[in-house]
């Protein structure tokens, strides 16, 4: 027996080896992160030894995030990637909402729900609208607040009411941001998005769907197919180690009450991991 599990048993000792052991397991899943960015940033740059078409540059050369936080929103610090993979985000939203009858360039005021450092809303700079961007993370909201002076930035906390009005926003897009929350906070945000848009107004949303049902283990794929959202370390909530898969059944029936469905396209959420797409209408 280690040490550690004699300690149990010594009083007023249980609590602090707990808080060891929750730190130990912290380090192991931060340190198993690490190895997966490592490796997904090796993918992507042998993807890039490939001919291709040079990428789109920033309208007036807008200033590249540090490398740690292109890191912490791309997975890879590869500056190519983050310019491209931003810039087929922000297509495939334009197209997104054609298709659904949504033209964004009449949308007033747009709102970048986990804007991250940027990747995104920097390729929406040419429309007429109030852009906005928001995120937890107080360092890449402040690098976007002073690189990307067409929009207006602010930080949320994880948990609690965003600082905006009812009914403020025309759209509102939350890309890689579900599928990264635990199930209390997936009601909890989907309901404050629908208060902070006005009356008809669009939510886009990515999803982990049926495309990486193959990373799920047995007891996963069956609540998954059960039409049970499934979570991955819902402790770490709002980090990439936290994971969430969105079966559409339970979309439909669960996550979007309060709202219609204007489309759903499988993995259309192009310029992110394997995501499918959603747009709904606020009723």
């Amino acid at each position: 027996m280690r040490t550690r599990d004699l300690l149990r048993f010594v009083p007023g000792l249980a609590r602090l080896v707990q808080s060891l052991d929750s730190r130990e397991r912290e380090s192991r899943l931060l340190t198993a992160e690490c190895w997966r960015l490592a490796a997904e940033n090796h993918r992507l740059k042998s993807k890039a030894r490939t001919p291709r078409a040079k990428p789109p540059v920033p309208a007036e050369d807008l200033p590249l995030p540090p490398e740690v936080l292109r890191l912490m929103v791309a997975g890879t610090d590869d500056a190519e990637w983050f310019l491209t993979a931003g810039q087929r985000a922000a297509e495939s939203l334009t197209e997104l909402l054609a298709k659904a009858g949504v033209a964004l360039h009449q949308c007033r005021r747009v709102l970048d729900f986990g804007c991250g450092c940027g990747r995104v809303i920097r390729h929406l700079r040419h429309l007429p609208a109030e852009l906005h961007g928001c995120d937890t993370n107080p360092v890449a909201v402040d690098w976007c607040a002073e690189n990307l002076p067409f929009g207006r930035f602010a930080v949320n906390a994880l948990e609690s009411d965003l600082e905006y009005a009812d009914g403020a926003f025309d759209l509102v897009y939350a890309l890689s941001v579900f599928t990264h929350l635990p199930h209390a906070m997936q009601s909890l945000w989907m309901r404050e998005l629908r208060r902070v848009l006005k009356p008809g107004g669009v939510l886009v949303l990515s999803l982990h769907g049926d495309a990486l049902l193959g990373r799920l283990n047995r007891a996963e794929r069956a609540d998954y197919r059960a039409g049970r959202l499934v979570v991955r370390t819902g402790e770490l909530a709002g980090t990439n180690h936290c994971a969430a898969f969105h079966p559409p059944a339970y979309v439909r029936a669960v996550l979007t009450s309060g709202f219609d469905v204007l489309e759903m396209a499988p993995e259309g959420a192009t310029g992110n991991p394997p995501q499918d797409a959603w747009v709904l209408k606020k009723v």
